[in-house]
């Protein structure tokens, strides 16, 4: 955690510090080492920063946060009457703007190389591939979970340890102009797009908003770093090239990528081999993720490791340390040889047609039963997405479908469409779906409505 003294967070904050009758013993030098902008979470000694959010206003909960042990709140709101229990109050304009001013100070006040990855699929994994790899090096710290956006990143930058190198944050977005908020707090070296895909469509009316919106990470970051890119994928190639300083391509059927991959092979559901190649380097990988896709993502955590001066060997070191992060690609084995591939965070039409390209090419012993629920903020392209959706699952030869949700309506009919049989739709999740599959796929042939499956091409 960072180590910052009222004063100190009072000068970089722009604001005012006041004290209530029990004020620390230190006064303006108290030192704060903890962070937190949910009440509920704070502990002893904290800072409470009281955001105002677009549903809540978390000036109702300064009280709160004082009974759980906080040192001090950053408040815009209210007179020092509104918070009698407040041992010290820091009175800012805008409080998230104050979060983010002390995120960006922790983040330049000492030697840090700082990685800023985003893309409309795969960050979660591409940053902990990238830490993975950067950790072989050195101490390397990552954002947590999908704290990614303007609340989530600065408070990950308070978090920082002292010890840590090098710190690769995950960058979201939701507007136009959040990106370059998250460039201009973290000022990255290396900054990392994945794609642009049609994901986000409700808050974005097109691919080229999105891909300008994901831009705002090239065009704010300084000259003298480096812009990693998928040369695959041609929105977020133009971007790179567009960037006017060092530039790392990487990709897998573009003869401009730096980076590249040889001799994929998908084993089963729970690793890929391929050969890692950079300049002259070649050298075999075992990844513990399935997919082509998820070589991708190796390959951008690979460029950012060269891109830092780390060799091929360290890199490939880092890329087999890696192991799924939660619901993104993670295997359970059950009872009765049943396989499980929880692949459910916030899903989207390419991630889905990742899973179910993945789910067809494993050397499944039995039976393939694909789950899919609503892929939202899809906006008008949400129908047809879904239309494709099932169409795709047809096509992939899936044993039984189960669509979940609404929207899961219309790949659920476009599949029964296609002439495939074992599909079931549900509007939502059953008490106990396992029984319920399990069930289904053990009834007789003749019990079911014949339909002819689709020949495989």
């Amino acid at each position: 955690m960072a180590c910052l003294t009222l004063e100190e967070i009072a000068r970089v904050t722009r604001g005012t510090l006041e004290f209530g009758a029990a004020q620390p013993a230190q006064g303006a030098q108290h030192v704060v080492q903890g962070y937190g902008i949910d009440s509920r979470s704070v502990a002893p000694g904290d800072l409470f920063i009281a955001i105002v959010g677009p549903r809540h206003d978390a000036h109702g909960f300064v009280e709160e946060a004082m009974r759980r042990g906080s040192t001090a709140a950053v408040v815009s709101k209210g007179t020092r009457a509104v918070y009698p229990s407040a041992p010290a109050l820091v009175r800012v304009e805008d409080t998230t703007r104050a979060l983010q001013d002390l995120g960006a100070h922790v983040r330049r006040r000492r030697p840090l190389k700082v990685v800023g990855i985003t893309g409309s699929a795969g960050k979660t994994t591409a940053k902990e591939m990238t830490a993975a790899v950067l950790s072989q090096a050195g101490p390397t710290f990552k954002s947590e979970g999908n704290l990614n956006n303007t609340y989530g990143l600065p408070l990950m930058l308070l978090r920082l340890p002292d010890d840590r190198t090098t710190a690769v944050l995950e960058m979201g977005m939701s507007y136009h102009g959040e990106i370059a908020r998250l460039v201009e707090i973290a000022d990255p070296d290396v900054g990392v797009i994945l794609n642009v895909l049609r994901v986000h469509l409700e808050h974005f009316g097109s691919l080229e908003e999105i891909a300008r919106a994901k831009g705002e990470l090239f065009a704010g970051m300084r000259r003298d770093t480096t812009a990693v890119y998928n040369t695959d994928d041609p929105p977020t190639a133009r971007l790179g090239r567009a960037f006017p300083g060092r530039r790392i391509g990487y990709g897998i059927d573009t003869a401009a990528a730096d980076v590249t991959a040889a001799d994929i092979a998908t084993e089963d559901l729970e690793s890929t081999r391929f050969v890692l190649v950079h300049g002259a380097a070649r050298l075999p990988v075992r990844l513990a993720l399935p997919g082509r896709h998820n070589v991708y993502n190796a390959l951008a955590a690979a460029a950012v490791g060269f891109a830092l001066g780390l060799d091929a060997g360290t890199v490939r070191r880092g890329l087999e340390a890696v192991r799924p992060a939660a619901m993104r690609g993670v295997v359970h084995r059950l009872r009765d040889g049943i396989v499980v591939l929880d692949d459910s965070y916030n899903s989207n039409p390419v991630a889905m047609e990742r899973a179910i390209e993945t789910l067809r090419g494993a050397a499944a012993r039995g039976r393939r039963v694909l789950i899919s629920g609503d892929m939202l903020e899809l906006g008008p392209y949400g129908t047809p997405a879904h239309t494709r959706l099932g169409g795709q699952a047809a096509a992939a030869g899936i044993d039984l479908f189960v669509a979940v949700g609404p929207l899961s309506r219309r790949a659920f009919d476009a599949a029964r469409a296609a002439g495939c049989d074992g599909f079931i739709a549900k509007p939502c999740l059953p008490p106990d779906l396992v029984t319920e599959i399990n069930r289904y796929l053990k009834l007789p042939t003749e019990s079911r409505e014949r339909r002819p499956r689709p020949r495989r091409t």
